[in-house]
């Protein structure tokens, strides 16, 4: 489902516009490019380059995806900032940000149109709650089951650094990941966190310490090694290929994968934790809905024989009522391999994980019971700072 708002305003955009934005606090000096993990300062450098076309009318399309709280509180804010100068049309998941921003509603389902009017009236649909919604984010994290890992060590992470180039991004991060259990890997936008799973999966070289699986090493080794030793990795983004259909993605994430390294697991099984897939199976993964994208990608990772999972903002950008079902599906996940998390959706990834660590500027500064992290908020806010 798509959720669009947009903004009354009779006027066209003016240079007064740009500065909202911030910009000249975003990098140093002119010319300067954001590092790619600067995810704040890419967005609004993208609202800054659409803005310096003086346009007549913004299309902003999922700009608050992968934004801490805080982070979504000041670009939304300057989103309706520039409204002043010139109408936005919003498409966003972040449903309480657009009931905030927003004069005016349409909430579509499948292609149609499910409701148009205000924001009152998108509020207190019903069917609007039913089918975008869910049950709710507290209803749904209550449903998890904790308590099934092992303790077998299945992945240890000793002293890991790593670099891009001169740049120190990972400081000496050391944990381990047990059999069945569920991480979570949290911390800040820059923190480290995708840049770790990534050194997990040997697309960011290890500077130095060591990665082992099963007590294997396998730090220092290609992708194409450590894919079929039981590693399954779902970036951020979806990377499916285009112009090709589901079930030719998911033979793909199968070749050299079929080990013995992991669950095996069929076209069946996979159906069968995502149903939704089974009649897409033929279509073109561009032609796919978000939801069923995020859904494909994970699928892709389990169809070779998988013993770890690592997931990048699985939940970004999706409707809460396809959060609910992939929330789900990890969590009967949990009985068949283990699964380290990243996500920005703290209430869901503390309620579906089993243990968590947190980064900030790549070291590791706590690690505990999810538990407490989800019950206790004056404990969240010293660890993460939200």
């Amino acid at each position: 489902m798509i959720l669009r708002g947009w903004f009354a305003n009779d006027g066209g955009c003016r240079p007064k516009s740009i500065p909202f934005l911030g910009l000249r606090q975003a990098r140093p000096t002119a010319g300067t490019r954001p590092a790619p993990k600067e995810v704040p300062c890419r967005r609004l450098l993208d609202l800054g380059l659409a803005l310096a076309t003086k346009p007549r009318i913004l299309l902003a399309d999922e700009p608050l995806a992968g934004l801490s709280v805080a982070e979504r509180e000041r670009v939304g804010n300057l989103i309706k900032q520039v409204s002043r100068d010139l109408p936005v049309l919003l498409v966003e998941h972040d449903i309480d940000r657009v009931f905030t921003l927003a004069d005016h509603v349409t909430v579509m389902n499948e292609g149609k149109v499910l409701l148009d009017g205000d924001v009152e009236a998108a509020r207190t649909s019903d069917r609007v709650q039913e089918i975008y919604i869910g049950s709710g984010t507290s209803a749904v994290a209550a449903t998890a089951h904790r308590g099934q890992m092992s303790e077998e060590t299945l992945c240890a992470l000793d002293a890991v650094n790593v670099h891009y180039g001169k740049s120190h991004i990972l400081h000496d991060v050391g944990f381990d990941i047990r059999k069945g259990e569920i991480l979570a890997l949290l911390g800040r936008n820059g923190a480290g966190k995708s840049t770790l799973l990534k050194a997990m999966i040997g697309i960011a070289p290890v500077s130095s310490g060591t990665i082992t699986l099963g007590g294997q090493t396998i730090s220092g080794l290609p992708p194409a090694a450590i894919a079929p030793a039981g590693v399954g990795y779902v970036p951020q983004g979806r990377g499916l290929f285009a112009g090709m259909t589901v079930r030719d993605n998911l033979e793909l994430g199968r070749i050299r994968r079929r080990t013995g390294n992991g669950t095996h697991w069929s076209d069946e099984e996979i159906l069968e934790y995502f149903p939704r897939l089974a009649e897409r199976m033929d279509t073109e993964a561009d032609r796919l809905s978000g939801g069923e994208q995020q859904m494909a990608a994970v699928a892709r990772a389990l169809s070779g024989d998988t013993r770890i999972l690592l997931l990048d903002e699985r939940f970004e950008g999706l409707a809460p009522a396809i959060v609910e079902q992939l929330f789900r599906t990890f969590d009967r996940l949990r009985d068949r391999l283990s699964i380290v998390i990243v996500d920005h959706n703290l209430d869901l990834a503390l309620a579906l994980s089993d243990r968590t660590v947190a980064l900030e500027r790549g070291r590791v500064f706590h690690e505990g019971p999810s538990r407490a992290l989800a019950e206790d908020l004056e404990l969240r806010r010293k660890v993460l700072w939200l």
